[in-house]
C-alpha cells in the first residue's frame, strides 16, 4: 500500500522560491556578461540538473507498506523501519527539526527502537488511513493525540 505526501501552500512556496534563487545563481550572470554566452549551456545544464533534483526529492515522497517494513522514499532518499520496532506515532508541528520526510505542516512524528535517530517525521495525505494501516502492521504501536 502507497501513501503520499500531502503538499501544503507554504511548501510549494518554498520550492519555488528556490527555484527562483536557483535561477538567479545560474542565470543572472548570462545575463549580465555578454562574453559569458559561451558558458551557457554549463550554466542552463546545472540550473536543469539542481532544480530537477529538487522536483524529485520534493514531490516524490511515498510513504510504502512493504511486508516487513515501512519505506519512506523520496527521491534517492529511502528510509526503512521495520514494523517490529515501530513504538509510537504523534502529531507534531515541530517540522524544522529532526528527520523528516515532509512536504506540510499537518505532520506526524514516527518513532522507532532501531536506527541512530530514533525517530521520522511524515506528512501521509489520507492521514487516517495511514495510521489504522500502521496499527494494523505494528504489534508495539501507541498512538497519541
Amino acid at each position: 500500500m502507497v501513501f503520499r505526501s500531502k503538499i501544503d501552500f507554504v511548501f510549494i512556496s518554498v520550492i519555488a522560491f528556490s527555484v527562483i534563487i536557483t535561477g538567479g545563481v545560474f542565470l543572472l550572470p548570462l545575463l549580465m556578461d555578454e562574453t559569458a554566452k559561451s558558458d551557457m549551456i554549463v550554466s542552463l545544464s546545472l540550473f536543469a540538473l539542481t532544480t530537477g533534483f529538487l522536483l524529485w526529492i520534493s514531490f516524490s515522497i511515498r510513504y510504502i507498506f512493504k511486508d516487513g517494513y515501512l519505506l519512506i522514499k523520496s527521491g534517492p532518499i529511502k528510509k526503512r523501519i521495520p514494523y517490529e520496532s515501530v513504538t509510537r506515532i504523534t502529531p507534531t508541528s515541530e517540522i524544522l527539526s529532526g528527520f523528516r520526510i515532509l512536504s506540510s505542516k499537518d505532520s506526524y512524528e514516527v518513532f522507532y527502537k532501531d536506527g541512530s535517530l530514533g525517530s521520522i517525521k511524515i506528512s501521509p495525505k489520507d492521514a487516517e488511513r495511514f495510521i489504522n494501516e500502521l496499527k494494523n502492521r505494528c504489534p508495539n504501536l501507541t498512538i497519541a493525540s
